[in-house]
């Protein structure tokens, strides 16, 4: 019988790329700062121009469903992007979601059977700071698999990712100076302008370009 002896370098690597594949499978969700940090390709897309964004608890777009968590409700009485003029909420565009409770906050989920890849949004809050402060907590299913806390501008887009894939993203926001959390501190959360990047790679259409499509069916 004979032997083929596998060279050094070949085994070294196939050790590496094992090491590698078994990093990615334990991925964890990692907070960054910039479009296009967290989402490479737009799949899913909430602006919250819908009025049921006000009260609908979850309310769904883009694939994605969005639920409160001990918070008021229609924009903290404020309505339709009736508080648009406040410090905190610079770079949001016609409605947003906001709302304010002691320890309230907000979950992005993805929609049944799907996961993010990435998700991109605006963060501000009612406190009418120009830097708010973010806490964060992402899930695969019922696992945590990533939390922290960071000060950013309001206007800025920040962004969590994870290569193995994550199921919602669980956050609150105050002003810049003061740690917030999901307990005992009076948050006024608020975010516009979310993008999604999904694991199953179909782009979810926009509310208007569902109804384009439904037209042009209509005129075949």
């Amino acid at each position: 019988m004979r032997y083929i002896a596998i060279p050094k370098l070949s085994r070294f690597a196939a050790m590496g790329a094992a090491a590698l594949l078994a990093t990615a499978s334990q991925a964890a969700v990692v907070q960054s700062t910039g479009a296009g940090s967290a989402v490479s390709m737009v799949q899913g897309t909430a602006d919250f121009q819908s009025l049921n964004a006000l009260n609908d608890n979850p309310y769904s777009e883009g694939g994605m469903n969005f639920s409160r968590q001990g918070l008021s409700f229609n924009n903290n009485s404020c309505g339709f992007a009736g508080c648009a003029s406040a410090p905190g909420f610079a770079g949001f565009t016609g409605n947003y979601m906001y709302g304010t409770g002691n320890g309230g906050s907000f979950t992005t989920a993805a929609g049944a059977g799907n996961r993010f890849l990435g998700l991109e949004m605006i963060m501000g809050t009612g406190f009418g700071q120009s830097n708010v402060r973010v806490t964060w907590e992402a899930f695969d299913g019922v696992t945590l698999v990533g939390n922290g806390d960071f000060i950013t501008p309001v206007t800025a887009v920040v962004g969590f990712a994870d290569m193995a894939g994550f199921t919602s993203l669980h956050f609150t926001s105050t002003s810049g100076g003061g740690l917030a959390n999901f307990s005992n501190t009076f948050n006024a959360p608020a975010f516009d302008t979310v993008r999604a990047q999904f694991t199953n790679g179909h782009v979810v259409p926009e509310p208007g370009a569902l109804s384009l499509t439904a037209l042009a069916l209509v005129g075949l």
